[in-house]
Order: structure tokens, then sequence, then C-alpha cells
């Protein structure tokens, strides 16, 4: 009761600028035009008003916030510009600031309210543990846009609702996440979302219901993490907020659990994946799905995807639809043990290239478009394992060292498709 008594007396000391005069209302306004520098610690503040942050830090304010409790308890908006501007969100950096968050708790209990943005280009919010905890819809835990940079280190970082991922990207913002614990459990709340730059190490995370990243014609980089999926897939590459785009995906000596749907699945946009040293469980009997979904115009809405595997073996099968293209490239130490293109599969495009030191196992009839080897045809085949068919099309130029022939291979038989 103390302290809920002492927080009311410190908001109603707050000067009258924090209501009206800024861009953005907040309980605690800070402008580096008036005061440069501004430290603030052991207190509890809060914000009831529709569309204003708990504290907003701007013209290159350099802010320090120290063990405090910073709460979003009402004020939904419904604004569709309201995660690129950062309205709302219980800690709103923007004009250049630099704002320090040292073993803060910040809560957001309100739908459409994210937790911490930063904003624009030279500014930065760096995170030292402390708790993010985001217990509505719509609501991210970091959102880094418009070219601002978040830092997090060692948080706890927890979203219960739909839409709501932990760590968010867009618009050339970077986020980087290192040791983050916790988990999403809302439908469409990926752990990490980017359409713009992620990295993110030694994290122990858990999505419920949704992916682990989801790409969004941005770049993600996730090294030596233990992460978990539940729902579609583990990792979505697609064009939604960037209109088709170009999406990177990097994954390196990461503990991966799928537990439902493909380890990648690539619609409507195009995408380079690149896996090394993983360690990969999935129930899932697919691998990879290249196909149009519930984005984009239907009929234009295929994904175009590129899979390179270097010093590690992937399980599943590859399926490819007829707007779509998959070019897989096994490089040296990489193997796949897998179906690619079945016969209802077998006029969409789906390339594969294999160097030495690299292998594939087809555990099903396979189609492709194309097969390439980075040594001569004779030795080349012997890197194509199973029992099984493997056909490809004499027609396009790039088999032309294969002559139209057909050939004995480890185990089966690579046949041109008559």
């Amino acid at each position: 009761m103390l302290m809920r008594l002492f927080s009311t007396f410190c908001i109603a000391l707050l000067p009258a600028i924090a209501w009206g005069q800024a861009p953005f209302r907040a309980t605690y306004y800070v402008d580096g035009s008036v005061e440069k520098e501004q430290n603030r610690s052991h207190t509890s503040l809060e914000s009831v008003e529709q569309g204003a942050s708990v504290v907003y830090a701007t013209n290159e304010v350099e802010l320090i916030l120290t063990k405090m409790r910073l709460n979003k308890t009402s004020g939904s908006i419904n604004d569709a510009d309201r995660r690129d501007t950062g309205r709302n969100s219980v800690i709103m950096a923007d004009g250049g600031s630099m704002v320090y968050v040292e073993y803060c708790e910040v809560n957001s209990h309100t739908e459409r309210a994210d937790g911490i943005t930063a904003s624009g280009t030279g500014t930065k919010v760096d995170v030292l543990e402390g708790k993010l905890t985001m217990s509505r819809g719509g609501s991210v835990a970091a959102n880094a846009t418009k070219g601002a940079y978040i830092n997090l280190q060692h948080p706890q970082v927890n979203t219960y609702s739909n839409q709501s991922s932990a760590f968010y990207t867009s618009d050339e913002g970077s986020l980087n996440v290192i040791e983050a614990v916790g988990a999403t459990a809302g439908q469409a709340s990926a752990l990490f979302y980017s359409s713009g730059h992620l990295v993110a190490e030694k994290c122990r995370m858990q999505a419920a219901k949704w992916t682990i990243g989801t790409v969004d014609g941005g770049t993600m980089h996730l090294e030596k993490n233990v992460v978990q999926s539940g729902g579609i897939c583990g990792f979505l590459l697609y064009g939604n907020r960037t209109n088709n785009g170009h999406g990177q995906l990097e994954l390196a000596k990461n503990e991966i659990t799928v537990g439902e749907g493909p380890l990648f699945l690539v619609t409507n946009t195009t995408a380079d994946i690149t896996v090394t040293g993983n360690k990969i469980s999935s129930k899932s009997k697919e691998l990879m799905s290249v196909r149009a979904d519930d984005w984009g115009v239907k009929g234009a809405n295929g994904g175009k995807a590129t899979l390179n595997v270097e010093k590690q073996s992937l399980s599943g099968s590859i399926t490819v639809d007829s707007i779509s293209s998959m070019q897989l490239n096994l490089r040296k130490g990489g193997k796949v043990n897998g179906q690619i293109n079945d016969k209802e599969n077998r006029c969409a495009v789906a390339r594969v290239r294999l160097e030495a030191g690299s292998s594939w196992t087809s555990k099903g009839e396979s189609h492709l478009t194309s097969i390439e080897f980075s040594q001569p045809v004779a030795n080349g085949v012997k890197q194509l394992k199973g029992k099984h068919t493997i056909y490809y099309d004499p027609s396009d130029p790039a088999n032309a060292p294969l002559q139209g022939k057909e050939y004995k291979t480890g185990g089966g038989k690579l046949v041109p498709l008559k």
C-alpha cells in the first residue's frame, strides 16, 4: 500500500510537459533538448492513458533507468502504425536517444501496447537483465524499428497472448539478444520476428503455439540457442509486411525442437537459408515446404528458396509446388535424408547441387529440374544414396554434363525424365 501511494505521489510531481506538449504522451517524459542526462531508480511508474507510454525519451537524451517497475495497465489503441511509431509502448525511445534499462520490470497488461520500442537512426536501448512481461494480445516485448538498435543481455521475457512475439524488428531496425529465457504462449507469437535485422545467441526459449523464427524480408542469425516451436512450422519465411521481400536465415550450432509442420516453410517471398552444425529434432516428416499459402496474391504467392547445408545432417521431405522454386546446395559435410518432390509435384522447379564431401539419400522417388556436382559425374553420382529412382530434366541446360544418360547411384538410379 505504501509503495502504491509513493508511486502515485511521484507521478503527481512530474512536470506538465509530460502531458500534451510532446509528440507522444508519457507518465515520465524526458527531453534531451531540455536536459541531456537523466537518471531514475527504485520507483514504480504507471500509465493508464490511452496511447500514452510510461517512459518516453527523445531528442538525444541519455536516460538511465535502474530497478524500476514500469506498468502499462490500460489505454489500448487501434492505430495501424503503432508498431512503427512505438506509440503506447511501456518504454518509448526516439530522436537519437540512449536509454539504459538495468534490472527493471517492464509490464504491459494492455492490448496493442509493446514493452520497449526504439525508433529512428541513432536511437539505442540497452537492457541488462530484468523482466519483460506482456499479458495481452498484439504486444511484443522488444521492438526495434526505423534504423534503431536494441541490445538485451540476460532478460527474462514472456508473452501470454496472440500476435505477441518476444523480439521484433522492422524497417532496418536491429536487435541483438544474448542469453534470454522465457516463452511465447499465443498464436502468431514467434520467439523472433524480423523484417529488419535480428541476432540471438545462447537463448533458452519456447514458442508454445507458433514458430521459433519468422522472417519477413529481414535477416535473422541464431547461434547456440536452445529453442522450441509448437505451431505451424519451425521457421516461417514469408512476405507480409515486406510484400514478397527477400529474407535471410542463418542457423548455427543451435538445439532446435519442432513440434508441428516442416522445419522451414517458405511462401510469398525469396528466402536464403543456411544451416551449420545444429541439433534438430522434429515430429514432422517434412523438412521444407516451398508453396503458396495464406499470404500474397493468389497465383503469384509461391516461394523461392535456397537452402545451404554445411556440416549438418537434415531429415525429411522437401516439397515445391507448381508456382514455387527451390535450390538445395549441399556443401562439405552436408547431408539430407529425404524425398524431393513426389509424382504430384514433379513439374515444379527443384534444383540440387552437391559439393565434394556431401550426400543426399532419397527416401522416395524424387523429381528434379536439375542436379549438379562439383566433381566429375562418375564420382558425383556416388554421393546419391538410397534405393529409389531420381529423375532429372534432360532438356535443362544445367544438366548438360549428364548428357541425357541414366546412371547407377550409390544404391538406386539417376534417370532422365521422358
